[in-house]
């Protein structure tokens, strides 16, 4: 790496406006949100896009080849939009857009275009919004308003199961085996479970399996006579 040692005059971009590259066969029409797909070039946002800003001006490449023609976009600035799910109390929340004209306050696998600045009516809104910008930092605040999903995990850190209950049973009915109900589990679930208090009767876990619906077994080596026997869970859901 080479620091400067002398004056290097660079050309600077001023404004809020940009020029992308337009994907070939498709129209941007005036006051489209715009994303840029996995190649670079811009076309009418798809959810998951990169935002590129919105259309000021129509662009139409439907006779070109990609990038043939560039889109002007207004690349940020405050933009009165019609929001699906906003409610007075969504100022400075997170608006996204799942097309070039559909915008809403549920992240899922949309892509984020901007927050909610000043609050009109249910539904509208003023939006401050941007493009290129280094990543906010997470807050707790941020992980609460759902606006962390399994859809914006990198693949190496998707886990492929999720933890979506937990809890102890005391044993009971003097017997090997115990039918317990456990309200929410599914029979497609994992069941994760451990002797957390050993019985009197030194036996131990033998089996631990979610027999239906709502419902676990557990089995141990020798009956547990004095009912003392504390049984720790956790339970496995495939993530969606």
């Amino acid at each position: 790496m080479t620091t400067l040692v002398t004056d290097k005059p660079r050309d600077y971009e001023l404004g809020d406006h940009n020029d992308l590259p337009a994907i070939t066969g498709d129209i941007l029409y005036e006051g489209a949100a715009v994303g840029i797909n996995g190649s670079g070039y811009a076309r009418p946002l798809v959810a998951g896009d990169v935002f590129g800003g919105f259309a000021l001006r129509q662009c139409d490449n439907t006779g070109g080849t990609d990038g043939a023609k560039n889109v002007r976009v207004v690349a940020r600035g405050t933009i009165i939009l019609n929001i699906t799910g906003l409610t007075i109390d969504d100022v400075g929340k997170p608006v996204y857009a799942s097309d070039d004209d559909t915008f809403t306050m549920t992240a899922g696998s949309n892509t984020q275009v901007g927050a909610v600045r000043r609050y009109i009516a249910d539904g509208k809104a003023s939006v401050e919004f941007w493009t290129a910008r280094a990543p906010a930092t997470v807050t707790n605040s941020d992980i609460a308003n759902a606006a962390v999903s399994l859809g914006k995990l990198a693949p190496g850190i998707t886990p492929s199961h999720i933890a979506v209950k937990a809890g102890k049973i005391t044993w009971s009915g003097d017997g090997a085996s115990l039918v317990e109900a456990v309200v929410g589990v599914l029979a497609t679930d994992i069941l994760v479970a451990t002797i957390e208090t050993a019985p009197t009767q030194a036996a131990y876990l033998k089996a631990a399996e979610i027999s239906d619906d709502d419902e676990v077994t557990l089995t141990l080596s020798a009956a547990n006579t004095s009912n003392d026997a504390v049984i720790a869970y956790t339970v496995l859901r495939a993530a969606a």
